[in-house]
């Protein structure tokens, strides 16, 4: 398998609510924002995240959002993943996630069987979040998906050597 970079996705909060609900260590939250995605696909995003915090300290983030492209394109985002805490002047926290893109627009649906993770950043101080996505692409096959459209040839199978 390889990573091939997509695109890097900058998201800002604009409301928030965190709370601890029995006054432990396990929280929820609400966020929602804007931002941008740039790369290989273009756009806005809208976004809300509905995230948990263990016990532990780690945020597992549960993004929604829709990315209207700079075409006119709509692209509909799922993220999932797991956010530490960093050892690192201010409140920085790493983030890992599986980014899922899905879309009806003939000129990105290619995304729809393309599976996806993210690595970035989070600055709780500023609520700015970063995060750089990747197609990862199964070279250990015989042949391309035989469902969906065909990728940009960057993002297609090389095949078994």
């Amino acid at each position: 398998m390889r990573l091939e970079p997509l695109g890097k996705m900058t998201m800002r909060y604009l409301h928030g609510s965190w709370v601890r609900p029995n006054a432990a260590k396990e929280a929820l939250g609400y966020g929602d924002g804007e931002g941008r995605l740039t790369g290989e696909v273009n756009g806005s995003v809208a976004w809300a995240n509905y995230p948990r915090r263990r016990e532990d300290g780690v945020w597992t983030p549960n993004v929604r959002g829709v990315i209207k492209t700079d075409d006119g394109a709509e692209i509909l985002l799922s993220l999932h993943g797991q956010s530490i805490a960093e050892r690192a002047p201010g409140e920085m926290r790493s983030i890992l996630a599986r980014v899922e893109l899905t879309t009806e627009a003939p000129a990105y649906r290619w995304l729809n069987t393309c599976f996806l993770v993210g690595e970035g950043e989070i600055d709780e101080e500023r609520d700015d979040v970063w995060i750089m996505t990747y197609v990862c692409v199964h070279d250990d096959v015989a042949g391309p998906p035989a469902i969906g459209e065909e990728p940009p040839e960057r993002f297609r199978p090389r095949g078994r050597a």
